[in-house]
């Protein structure tokens, strides 16, 4: 009968009786010296420190063994720049995080006129210092944040062609119409966007397209091309009855 009375009490009461344990656990490890003395953080690049120490609500003192870890690392990838981040106690008295950034790739301006950072896997970091990174592609569409990825594989196979391109727009599925140079805007197929950038690159080395007067080049159809020239260059069309 005192087992079982003794076993009805621990049901009801373990918890607290664990708590309490645990909490004089600390206690214990806190005054042998295992106390929260500093913060140090690896990875960081654009994410304020104070950020995440604020994040964090720790205290210099802090027993070392009551900071949740896995509280910590939720409360961290809240922040937008953050993308994974790493928690661990090293004793005595430090609190490590490793953190992993989110790699800005493009400038991406949503239906409601806000500007965000988007990084290779379409995650975002509103920003409203879209001047500080103008060198970066600029894309629009509903979806671009989303296929943005893909955009990015495609113009990889072609790093000259990459360079040139200033911005994307994305229209539906897979399709995408690139702008180079801030002036010529080719229309990409929604299948095998790459095989048609072969066929255009192909031309262009012996006819040189792109140094021409030409607003435009459509490659949606397989095989074929469709120049749109600029008003300039349809004008010199126009008089001579030959190519701009």
């Amino acid at each position: 009968m005192g087992l079982f009375v003794l076993g009805i009490w621990g049901y009801f009461h373990g918890p607290a009786l664990i708590s309490e344990v645990s909490h004089s656990f600390e206690l214990a490890f806190a005054g042998a010296g295992f106390k929260l003395e500093d913060v140090v953080v690896e990875g960081r690049m654009r994410t304020d420190k104070g950020l995440i120490l604020k994040k964090l609500g720790l205290t210099r003192g802090n027993p070392l063994l009551s900071i949740n870890l896995a509280d910590a690392k939720t409360k961290l990838e809240e922040l937008s720049w953050i993308k994974s981040v790493r928690v661990e106690r090293r004793f005595p008295d430090t609190l490590f995080i490793r953190i992993s950034e989110k790699e800005p790739v493009a400038l991406w301006v949503n239906q409601a006129k806000k500007t965000y950072l988007l990084d290779r896997d379409g995650e975002m970091v509103e920003t409203e210092d879209a001047h500080k990174y103008k060198s970066l592609l600029v894309v629009s569409g509903h979806n671009a944040p989303k296929e943005i990825g893909k955009l990015l594989a495609i113009l990889e196979k072609f790093p000259d062609l990459k360079s040139r391109v200033t911005a994307a727009t994305h229209l539906r599925a897979n399709r995408w119409d690139i702008r180079l140079d801030d002036s010529l805007d080719i229309k990409l197929p929604e299948k095998e966007a790459d095989r048609a950038l072969v066929y255009l690159l192909d031309l262009e080395k012996t006819h040189h397209l792109m140094e021409k007067k030409i607003m435009s080049i459509d490659l949606r159809l397989p095989g074929q091309m469709i120049l749109r020239l600029t008003p300039e260059g349809a004008q010199e069309k126009s008089h001579t009855g030959k190519d701009a």
